[in-house]
């Protein structure tokens, strides 16, 4: 109860009078009203529920009741957990018409404006309590009902994004249902068109169907917004080669290597929009980066091959040599170094090598 009754007599008389002065009430409403007021302070909260609705029948839009009344149901929240979804969400829906009303007020008074600030941390706190029921259903294995709640929660407060988000991941992994899935995103990105985490969303949600003509201008708005988004920028390139148009790929992904020169991911990439390009010496220098960051077979075969295609005979004896040293059961490597070898008539590193491949017969 202390949580709830947080204002002594004194200010409760002084914004009753403030509310006085500012919405007309009959007679029986004004008595009703103070003797409302007076069970609230006694802390007998059905009687003061009880005159505090009869003060609203007279003015729906009498301020102090509709907060009371809010109060009120917030307590009955706390204390009545069976009936908390209820009851929170009623106190959200008196708190956010009572703040409205009082935020039209004409030179609010100093405790007029604490007032709306309490009554808003209220508010919070009633809309938290309806979508944590929600996390509550969902961790007991109740889908349905805890979809139903996040529903409402988003209804509740359409600012809020957290329950949207929810409900995207209920359809998209535990239904698969990535359709409704994708509508839920939509809506996010109605409610929320400049928000950074919305828009890779959806844009994601698009690019994983593929539909990359739609993604596309999703993941170009979250690069004006934030430029050095390396994960942004990996994925609006990955959907410009998809689309085959890889000049603009290739500048994309030469953005994410600035911001990081030894992403390996950005490096593969750039290494494969090189080869579609036919620019085998930036997909040759992409491919010693990535040697560099971690040895592995495939760079080495890629290396040499390139190299091979382009008649760098030295490159390709260094390379083809360091390979071998990185994996010896491998044969590839020792016969590419003998065809070095040989165009360079290089005749000791020629039988040196041809030795080695007799004994791995």
């Amino acid at each position: 109860m202390k949580r709830i009754f947080l204002l002594t007599l004194a200010v409760l008389l002084f914004l009753t009078g403030c509310a006085t002065n500012r919405h007309k009430l009959s007679p029986q409403a004004n008595v009703d009203l103070k003797t409302a007021n007076v069970y609230y302070s006694q802390q007998n909260v059905d009687e003061a529920l009880k005159y505090y609705n009869r003060v609203l029948q007279d003015n729906p839009d009498h301020a102090l009741a509709l907060r009371r009344v809010a109060d009120i149901y917030l307590y009955y929240g706390e204390q009545n957990p069976d009936k908390s979804l209820e009851y929170n969400k009623m106190a959200y829906e008196y708190y956010d018409k009572a703040i409205k009303i009082m935020e039209k007020y004409e030179k609010p008074t100093e405790e007029e404006l604490a007032a709306i600030r309490d009554m808003k941390k209220r508010k919070l706190s009633a809309w938290t309590r309806v979508y944590n029921k929600g996390i509550e259903e969902l961790n007991a294995g109740n889908t349905q009902q805890a979809i139903k709640i996040f529903e409402q929660s988003a209804e509740m407060d359409t600012t809020e994004l957290k329950p949207l988000n929810m409900l995207v991941n209920i359809y998209q992994n535990e239904l698969k249902d990535i359709d409704k899935a994708g509508e839920i995103l939509s809506k996010l990105y109605e409610r929320n068109p400049e928000n950074i985490e919305v828009i890779m969303n959806l844009g994601a949600y698009y690019y994983n169907k593929q539909d990359f003509e739609k993604a596309i201008p999703l993941f170009e708005k979250v690069k004006e917004k934030d430029p050095t988004n390396i994960k942004n920028l990996l994925i609006l390139t990955d959907c410009y080669y998809a689309t085959e148009q890889y000049d603009k790929a290739k500048n994309n992904i030469q953005l994410a290597l600035i911001i990081e020169p030894r992403n390996a991911d950005a490096l593969a990439t750039a290494y494969d929009i090189s080869v579609k390009l036919k620019d085998n010496e930036s997909a040759l220098n992409y491919l010693k980066q990535l040697l560099d960051i971690k040895e592995d077979n495939i760079y080495y075969e890629n290396i040499v091959i390139l190299l091979n295609s382009m008649e760098r005979w030295d490159e390709l004896a260094n390379y083809a040599q360091k390979w071998h040293k990185y994996d010896e059961t491998n044969k590839i490597p020792v016969q590419f170094v003998i065809l070095a070898a040989q165009k360079m008539k290089n005749k000791t590193l020629e039988t040196e090598y041809t030795n080695i491949l007799k004994q791995m017969q």
